[in-house]
């Protein structure tokens, strides 16, 4: 089993983060292993669980986590693998901050130009692909 780690940031940083839980708690659903979810909470809200079934916990700072890949653009600095290559040999996906992040290496979705996706949209698309790769 697997877990992701995100950043939930007021709606004036990140605009999709800072909504709510469901769009996270349905992008994991796609993968059928991830039941664990630490959410980075950046704002004031009070944040419970979207899933009963989920381990779930709210931190203010990013925790340690081992076996952990960071998902990232193509553009941040660092070692970039494209989520093509990638065998989910992980056990912890973590999504940065609306900032991005600087100077890890990490998984990265290869695309044209620079159109920054919000976090939940990447996760959705990184969840379908942890299914190919470990259940097709």
């Amino acid at each position: 089993m697997a877990g992701i780690c995100f950043f939930f940031e007021d709606s004036d940083v990140d605009v999709w983060s800072g909504k709510d839980l469901d769009a996270w708690n349905y992008a994991i659903k796609a993968a059928g292993d991830v039941d664990n979810m630490i959410v980075v909470n950046k704002t004031d809200q009070y944040l419970q669980s979207p899933d009963v079934n989920l381990g779930f916990q709210v931190v203010n700072e990013l925790p340690e986590l081992e076996n952990a890949t960071f998902i990232k653009c193509p553009w941040d600095s660092g070692e970039n693998i494209s989520l093509w290559d990638f065998d989910h040999n992980t056990d912890w996906y973590v999504f940065g901050p609306a900032s991005g992040w600087g100077g890890v290496d990490g998984v990265c979705i290869p695309q044209n130009g620079i159109g920054a996706c919000h976090s939940v949209h990447i996760a959705t698309t990184v969840m379908f692909h942890r299914y190919q790769t470990i259940w097709q």
